[in-house]
């Protein structure tokens, strides 16, 4: 199957005058950077590994009020409430592979553009750079493609898709309000005249938090454009920018926590930060294939404030600020032809990235003398260059081969600390090969198979520049994944997958309490994925309106090896045994739509020692196994011809109910920390 390779557009999420794009066929990957000028992707019967897509009618029922909730429906995937509060600061990870809040082990994208400061030297998201609202679509792919995509990929990649510009002129706003003084507003205008097309989005939310002095508020603006240069050339520009400001409560002690689980024992506490960024993509159709230009620059700016030591009486003040910049620029293309007797489609590329850190400072101001002293002041730079190949093979009309090969050279990874006086300066190569397959064996029914290495680049803290041990250094770590299972998508409106993975990476660095990196050994799991779609009306007509959504993820994640031997076999951190996801939704002829889901976790250990007791400080301890529901009620509205509209109401955590994390590491502290509680909302949208 082709790959296409196609802009990155958006569109408003909210009901417009013309129907939304209908989910489309599409090739076994796509191209990280750009978006099918189609709108949605759909994942065909051949894909040659694990790959789900949330649209933009379960990402709207879901009603999730910030990232972890929405992510917890997409199966493996693993998040929790790092720094305490709202969720401006998430963390992801995937298929039993450490969570240490830092998001190392899954390539994170927004409309195929890494989301992280630096992809490959500082993953963390002190905030996420875009808001729940503008998410139109997920895309996860969780096996198979690391060739194409890089770094960080062992785990997968997630891919978080924003509308595509409108066909044709429209206005949307939407609205809502919610518990704990909630409020977001999103509004957007664009057009496409079939030369020229846009999308402007404003938008801006904010809240007082379900902790207390937690409150947060985001701001962005968003511009996408693309020029049609001819049949099937075009060029797109994007431009954004959004910032963040929210004060995270970090965690409580066990005492804290039982008195009130929602205090803030840390209320000087605040994060401050933008990130802007420019992204261009030319694409040139050949005839028998496609070639693209495409380039991406970001900065993202964090000021960080915190209260030491993190539990008990704060005798000091810490205040870190850094500005983040990330420049990418490369090439890919697509060349069909016949050899051998066999079709082939060559996918090809290059791209070189240059990271820089410049001026990462953190003062220290101690609150008995008042005195203030620059406790760090360093500097990091990264240069890499990745290659790769593939070639998809049709053996026959239901046989397909992927082979590729990807080369990783960072010739420069360097930085030193003016204050400490740690320095370091690395270098990293390695050849990455991976294969996949699928055997469509009816109509209806595909088997998959595929294998393939990756690595992790090691994060700027890691390289000997933290002033808590400025004596600590990390190595590339490498990884690799292999997975089979199977596909439907039969009769009777019933789709799904399953799939059977392991997952190993070697030498893992975990970020634990003390904020440095400790090597805790490798790391081995295995699992099952399982996920079910049902259209019910299209197997029973009085059945028509409801449809179904489930995804179970089963797994084991074990340490091996380990660096302390008594932990070796020991379960991983926050790695759960068994998670659940679930949506059951209802549309009536009327358009009401009426959606119930939810979700489960299982319980996890918080440290490689797998300690059950809660330490005092509640950053050590057994994390219990929750279940959370979800519930709206919407309805859509014709306003005429030329506008359409919605309102919906619902609640997160239905039941209210009650669960926490033993959070470790982080800047603002770890402890134990409550999930979010009951939050209820209500708003609407308009179209015209």
């Amino acid at each position: 199957m082709p790959v296409v390779l196609t802009s990155s557009v958006a569109s408003s999420q909210a009901p417009a005058k013309q129907d939304a794009p209908a989910p489309t066929p599409i090739p076994e990957t796509i191209v990280l950077g750009t978006l099918e000028r189609e709108g949605v992707p759909r994942v065909p019967l051949g894909a040659t590994g694990s790959r789900d897509v949330l649209g933009p009618e379960e990402v709207e029922s879901i009603g999730a009020r910030d990232l972890n909730d929405l992510l917890e429906y997409l199966p493996a995937v693993s998040t929790r409430p790092y720094n305490g509060g709202e969720s401006s600061a998430p963390s992801f990870s995937i298929r039993g592979i450490p969570d240490d809040g830092l998001t190392e082990y899954l390539h994170v994208a927004i409309d195929g553009v890494a989301a992280s400061p630096l992809p490959y030297g500082w993953t963390a998201f002190s905030f996420f750079p875009l808001l729940t609202e503008q998410v139109y679509a997920i895309d996860l792919i969780r096996g198979g493609y690391a060739v194409r995509y890089s770094p960080n990929t062992v785990g997968g990649v997630l891919n978080l898709l924003t509308p595509p510009i409108p066909k044709e002129e429209s206005y949307d706003v939407r609205a809502t309000v919610g518990s704990y003084g909630y409020q977001s507003t999103l509004f957007s205008a664009g057009d496409d005249d079939g030369r020229f097309g846009y999308l402007l989005t404003l938008g801006e939310r904010h809240g007082d938090g379900f902790r207390a002095d937690s409150d947060f508020e985001y701001t962005t603006a968003d511009l996408k454009t693309r020029w049609a240069l001819g049949e099937r050339d075009w060029l797109s520009l994007h431009a954004s920018y959004i910032e963040n400001e929210h004060r995270p409560p970090g965690g409580l002690t066990v005492a804290e926590y039982d008195q009130d689980r929602f205090a803030n024992t840390r209320p000087e506490n605040v994060f401050r930060g933008f990130r802007a960024l420019a992204d261009v993509v030319r694409h040139v159709d050949t005839g028998g294939g496609s070639f693209e230009w495409f380039g991406s620059f970001s900065q993202t700016r964090r000021n960080l404030t915190a209260e030491r030591p993190a539990f008990g009486a704060p005798t000091e003040l810490r205040v870190i600020d850094d500005d983040a910049y990330s420049l990418a620029a490369g090439f890919r293309a697509e060349d069909r032809f016949e050899a051998f007797g066999l079709e082939h489609a060559l996918y090809w590329g290059l791209r070189v990235n240059e990271e820089l850190l410049p001026n990462r400072t953190t003062d220290r101001t101690t609150y008995a003398t008042g005195v203030s002293a620059l406790i760090q002041d360093a500097e990091y730079e990264l240069t890499t260059v990745g290659a790769h190949v593939d070639d998809t093979l049709h053996l026959t009309d239901a046989w397909t081969l992927v082979a590729g090969v990807r080369a990783e050279w960072i010739p420069v990874a360097q930085g030193e600390d003016a204050v400490v006086g740690g320095d370091f300066d690395e270098t990293f190569f390695d050849v990455l090969p991976g294969i996949s397959t699928s055997y469509e064996v009816a109509e209806w029914a595909a088997l998959f198979a595929n294998w393939q290495r990756s690595f992790r680049a090691p994060q700027v803290w890691g390289f000997g520049v933290s002033p808590t041990s400025p004596d600590q250094s990390l190595e590339f770590e490498r990884g690799e994944s292999i997975e089979a299972g199977v596909r439907i998508d039969a009769a009777g409106g019933l789709e799904g997958s399953i799939a059977v993975w392991n997952t190993e990476f070697g030498e893992i660095g975990f970020f634990d309490t003390n904020s440095v990196y400790r090597n805790i050994g490798e790391i081995e799991a295995s699992g099952v994925d399982y996920v079910v779609r049902w259209n019910a009306g299209e197997a029973v007509d009085a059945l028509d309106g409801f449809s179904l959504y489930g995804t179970l993820t089963t797994q084991d994640s074990e340490i091996v090896d380990a660096a302390n031997s008594t932990n070796d076999g020991n379960e991983t951190p926050y790695a759960w045994e068994e998670k659940l996801a679930w949506s059951i939704q209802y549309e009536t002829s009327s358009r009401w739509r009426f959606s119930l889901g939810g979700t489960h976790v299982g319980e996890s250990f918080s440290d490689d020692a797998n300690t059950v007791a809660e330490s005092s400080n509640g950053d050590i301890g057994l994390n219990p196994s929750r279940t959370v529901w979800d519930a709206q009620v919407s309805k859509d509205l014709s306003l005429g011809k030329k506008a359409a509209g919605r309102f919906f109401v619902g609640a997160t955590n239905l039941f209210d109910s009650e669960w926490f994390v033993h959070s470790r590491g982080g800047f603002f502290g770890g402890g134990k920390v409550a999930g979010a509680p009951q939050q209820v909302y209500a708003g609407f949208q308009l179209g015209f």
